[in-house]
């Protein structure tokens, strides 16, 4: 009966109350402001990259029967306007691009760890030759009985420490139910007899899938040693070891900027547009001074009007710091214009309308 009773709850709160209020985040210092309906978590996402880092936040409700009706409307006074329920934007899903809160990037793997090597760049290269001298001793544990220890004294403490409130936390019960799977381990690191780190990973149709990762009380100390280059280095080399295709990175934030995906690009990583969580579609005015700025300092990545995988950004792609091994499940590239476009080039249909005004193809 409790059971049913949330079930209950939560349908009426995602389907009915969700969809008539809309939230209004904003900086106090400059009244820069932007609109999400229907998710909390999405205004704590944006707010990190849409205003600005000394930000004086506050959020605001809007409560209104007929919410998703006065989309014009709102698109005049607000940049960005995020909604994540889908049944909220059929009726003008031409305004939208479909942005995922993260998507997912993999590693192919060649035969040998030697061709691997061959293939990164020497940035990568120099990483795992300085966490080398560290000493990281790994092992491989098939014990079940410990995803009490890894959930409370290290995934825990690195999702808090590392992420804070946008933090996407699993359950525990979620990582007992993958390490309950047949070819589901964890990869640990020792330092000085001591296991200060470990991932949660899974062999699952030829590819080694990185689930969840932690280290020991989330020590700051232990991300200046290296610890997280060692956990790649140990994660590619079991991978290929067992003969896999490919090593899944898990969900990355859709950002070309943003250091995660810096970080697992440069290690040759490439999309899997089909692997994506928790979709955000996106009204974008560059109009909106605050908009464009967000727009200038931020490339986007997310799926056209054609469910095409296409990157929004002020740069040009080889300035992007991107390999182009990265890049090449990018169907598109639109470049934004210092100026408002009167009349746009043809072939941007990925793109809605009113923006073909203020971007260019690049290819």
């Amino acid at each position: 009966m409790v059971r049913t009773l949330k079930t209950i709850t939560k349908y009426v709160l995602k389907n009915w109350l969700f969809r008539k209020y809309a939230i209004v985040t904003k900086d106090k210092n400059n009244n820069q402001s932007f609109l999400t309906i229907g998710s909390r978590k999405a205004s704590s996402r944006y707010k990190s990259v849409y205003l600005d880092k000394d930000a004086n936040v506050s959020n605001s409700l809007i409560i209104n029967s007929n919410i998703t009706k006065k989309i014009e409307e709102f698109h005049a006074q607000f940049g960005l306007i995020c909604i994540q329920d889908y049944n909220l934007v059929t009726s003008n899903r031409n305004l939208f691009v479909m942005q995922p809160e993260f998507i997912v990037l993999e590693i192919p793997l060649p035969e040998t760890y030697e061709e691997y090597i061959k293939s990164i760049n020497t940035g990568a290269r120099n990483s795992l030759k300085k966490v080398q001298k560290v000493g990281f001793i790994s092992s491989i544990s098939n014990d079940k009985t410990w995803v009490d220890t890894f959930y409370n004294n290290y995934y825990i403490h690195t999702m808090i420490d590392r992420h804070s409130e946008d933090a996407s936390i699993t359950a525990k019960w979620e990582m007992q139910s993958i390490i309950n799977k047949p070819g589901a381990e964890f990869v640990k690191l020792f330092l000085d007899g001591k296991c200060v780190a470990a991932a949660l990973t899974l062999l699952e149709n030829e590819k080694y899938i990185c689930h969840k990762i932690g280290y020991l009380n989330g020590e700051e100390s232990l991300l200046r040693k290296g610890i997280v280059t060692s956990l790649y280095e140990v994660r590619i080399k079991r991978a290929i070891e067992l003969g896999c295709k490919a090593i899944v990175l898990g969900g990355t934030p859709p950002f070309l900027e943003n250091g995660l995906f810096k970080y697992k690009a440069k290690w040759e990583a490439r999309f899997c547009p089909e692997l994506y969580f928790n979709v955000n579609y996106l009204l974008l005015n560059p109009l909106n001074k605050f908009c464009y700025d967000f727009l200038q300092t931020n490339s986007l990545i997310v799926f056209g009007l054609k469910n095409t995988l296409v990157v929004l950004s002020s740069k040009k792609p080889s300035e992007s710091g991107i390999t182009s091994k990265t890049l090449n499940d990018i169907k598109s590239w639109y470049m934004l214009s210092p100026d408002y476009i009167e009349n746009y080039a043809s072939e941007m249909e990925d793109l809605p309308e009113h923006l073909r005004h203020w971007y260019e193809k690049v290819y």
